[in-house]
């Protein structure tokens, strides 16, 4: 590998790290201000922060992708789905985007119980659209690792866990905001949509963060 093409990696393994632990960060936040509101501390405070946070998330989870499909474009030896990538990156954003324009809305007291439902639903299609091309990357990034079969094996078993926790999380996201946009306890509806996000979130960057540790690792015991 050249050494422009080792700087690149690099920057990309920054980016990649930064963006996960970002997004960790704002997902706890999104975890304990919705427990916070399940405690009914001024839940209708912390309802739409929380929302605001899991948009941060996406927002924080699109530039890691993003960074990844660059790493991935430069390096990769088999034919890449640009549009699978490009539409996972893509909804990351949007949804992320909307998602802190409704929050800000509901926390100015625009009709907060209509408004965070509608982004409850909202950050759920984006995991499902999302989990498919996060997994394939990170399925192609494992193929690429100098890593034993068996090592490989289990990135690839924890790579599927994750995608499946995110679809998992996206199918209850949207549910819990359909329900309450009907009517049906909207506030602890969608606080649990906020809480089961954030979890979501969070679970599945795990996975990334320990690729992103392994790859750091690497490129340390090549340059000693």
């Amino acid at each position: 590998m050249s050494t422009a093409q080792q700087l690149l990696e690099r920057r990309s393994t920054g980016v990649m790290a930064a963006g996960a632990l970002a997004e960790g960060f704002v997902s706890i936040g999104a975890i304990v201000l919705s427990v916070i509101g399940l405690a009914n501390r001024f839940p209708m405070i912390m309802l739409p922060i929380a929302a605001i946070a899991v948009g941060s998330a996406l927002l924080f989870e699109g530039g890691a992708v993003t960074a990844r499909f660059s790493n991935l474009f430069s390096l990769a030896r088999v034919p890449l789905d640009v549009r699978e990538f490009g539409l996972g990156m893509t909804t990351e954003f949007v949804s992320g985007i909307a998602g802190i324009v409704l929050g800000v809305m509901a926390l100015i007291g625009v009709q907060p119980l209509v408004l965070i439902p509608a982004a409850a639903i909202v950050f759920g299609a984006s995991l499902l659209l999302g989990a498919g091309a996060t997994a394939r990357m990170n399925a192609i990034l494992t193929q690429m690792t100098e890593q034993r079969e068996a090592v490989r094996e289990v990135m690839r078993e924890a790579v599927l866990t994750a995608a499946a926790m995110q679809i998992l999380v996206g199918l209850g996201a949207i549910t819990l905001g359909i329900l309450a946009l009907t009517g049906i306890n909207p506030l602890a509806l969608s606080l649990v949509s906020m809480l089961s996000l954030g979890f979501g979130n969070l679970l599945g960057e795990s996975t990334i963060i320990n690729r992103v540790t392994g790859a750091a690792r690497r490129h340390k015991t090549a340059a000693a």
